[in-house]
């Protein structure tokens, strides 16, 4: 009598159908990947606590020796020295100890040490041996200990092996059960649909297909999978009866297509013919805008010059029957016509900055800040000025545009260092994250970052006129001249820590709004 074994039977189907290798393979893998990566896991934090546990050692060393040491390394007292570095040599994981008195003004320096050191799996730590005198403290020597690693390194070793034996066994011992299961409950039933759906036939009537097993509580997967496939073949036969009505169908709907692309190709026709139009009513626009502020900035002087004129006239006439309080007045008058011209300057130099195409070339941008930084020691050659310019930094840019941008931020730099005894200021640019990211820096006055939102709108003043010069307009006309320049720009500050000018270029296509630009 033979008997038949489920198990063994499914575990043959399973080899034979291929599944069972793949399946084991990647079982094998997937759990090796798993335990390798918790492996990994497990040693890097403990390695993180072992060299957290020297560096803690090493903390510890400073705090409990270097006192002592500076006495003794001060009195030249070598026997206590030596039993001070002994003491920190007994350590636990401490490779080597030295301490070597400073070369300065002694000719034969002393120097000692305890342990060998090495160049490989240390960490090593120099603290420097301060002794405090009447003039203050000086640096009388250096103490340098090394700490071995090679310890840490063996206890992980020896871990990841034990880690790795152990569930490498379970493992392969899980994936052949699993394997095992696979194969009874599922492989077995996928040979019997397989052979079933092999020699389907759409033009014969056959019997609904069944798996030969007991049936489960609920249906599950392969109760599903049948069910569908029995469900698929009655839709099947049922399926050449509506070919005519589908193939009438799609011939409509091939119609129905031909007319939606007309329309969208009309459409597509009308917006363009809109997009032309509003581009000339926006060009219009521009050039009416610019007029307008031309004509309102010259229209404007007139006025002021007859107002500075009148008080000219009052000055020089009846300079001597106006009171002190008179010619306070007039001054006021004359500070007045004065801030009202460089607001209407700064005005026609803002419309500037936001018309006319550009002209996009390779510029030297330190060379021009080289060049505004000596104009301005050349005004001022009494001001100590630190400029940190990095070398060689090009861009493709509008040059005339560019040196307003230029000029305005390293004046503000200039402007608000005036009150220390130092100036500095800084220009180049760092890569993050694919972007290259430009930066003028100084060390002055600072803003509040909460007020930061007004940084950039047109006369405004984050400090108040009699502290520094200026009507407002400067950031403003720098935003605009990166805006052209397809960039953005913004700003981080300190009051009384300086402020730092971010800005980048070319993140969108301005085409649209500026025109197409040629570099060269």
């Amino acid at each position: 009598m033979l008997f038949r074994i489920p198990g063994l039977a499914s575990l043959r189907d399973l080899k034979r159908s291929g599944i069972g290798q793949r399946l084991l393979v990647q079982i094998i893998l997937f759990s090796s990947l798993i335990t390798l990566v918790a492996t990994l896991i497990q040693l890097y934090t403990d390695y993180h606590r072992d060299v957290g546990t020297i560096k803690n050692r090493l903390d510890d060393i400073e705090g409990s020796y270097l006192g002592s040491i500076s006495a003794s390394l001060w009195n030249l007292d070598v026997q206590q020295l030596r039993l001070q570095l002994e003491g920190i040599h007994q350590l636990p994981d401490i490779q080597s100890v030295s301490v070597r008195e400073s070369s300065d003004n002694v000719a034969d320096p002393l120097a000692l040490s305890r342990g060998e050191g090495n160049s490989k799996n240390v960490i090593t730590r120099h603290y420097p041996v301060i002794h405090i005198l009447a003039s203050g403290p000086r640096q009388i020597g250096t103490l340098t200990v090394e700490a071995s690693l090679s310890e840490v390194y063996a206890r992980l070793q020896q871990k990841a092996v034990v880690i790795l034996l152990s569930q490498g066994v379970k493992t392969f011992l899980v994936s052949l059960f699993i394997l095992y299961i696979v194969a009874r409950l599922i492989t077995s039933h996928l040979v019997h649909i397989s052979d079933r759906v092999s020699r389907f036939e759409i033009s014969q009537q056959q019997p609904p297909l069944a798996l030969n097993r007991h049936p489960p509580p609920e249906p599950d997967e392969l109760d599903q999978v049948v069910t569908a496939f029995n469900t698929l073949s009655k839709n099947l036969r049922q399926a050449y009866d509506h070919m005519h009505e589908v193939n009438n169908a799609l011939a409509k709907d091939i119609v129905a297509r031909r007319q939606a692309e007309e329309e969208v190709k009309r459409l597509n026709s009308v917006l363009e013919q809109r997009v032309r139009q509003r581009t000339a009513e926006l060009e219009a626009a521009n050039a009416e805008l610019a007029s307008f502020c031309y004509s309102v900035s010259h229209d404007l002087r007139a006025p002021l010059r007859r107002i500075e004129g009148f008080r000219r006239i009052l000055n020089d006439r009846y300079h001597e029957q106006v009171d002190d309080q008179g010619r306070h007045y007039l001054d006021r008058i004359a500070a007045g016509t004065r801030e009202m011209s460089e607001m209407i300057d700064s005005f026609l130099r803002l419309s500037r900055a936001t018309q006319g195409e550009l002209k996009v070339e390779i510029v030297d941008l330190s060379a021009k800040v080289h060049h505004l930084i000596n104009q301005y020691q050349e005004r001022e050659p009494e001001r100590e000025v630190h400029p940190q310019i990095q070398d060689d930094v090009r861009a493709p840019v509008d040059s005339h545009l560019f040196d307003m941008l230029l000029s305005n931020l390293i004046d503000n730099a200039w402007k608000y260092s005036g009150h220390l005894p130092e100036t500095h200021v800084a220009f180049g640019f760092r890569e993050e994250d694919g972007e290259r990211i430009y930066f003028v820096s100084d060390r002055g006055d600072g803003f509040d970052m909460q007020y930061a939102d007004r940084l950039f709108a047109p006369f405004s003043r984050l400090h108040k006129a009699e502290e520094f010069e200026g009507v407002g307009i400067g950031l403003a006309t720098v935003q605009r001249i990166i805006t052209r320049h397809g960039g953005r720009i913004w700003a981080e500050s300190r009051p009384g820590e300086g402020a730092t000018f971010y800005f980048t270029l070319w993140e969108r296509n301005t085409d649209r709004e500026q025109g197409h630009h040629t570099i060269s």
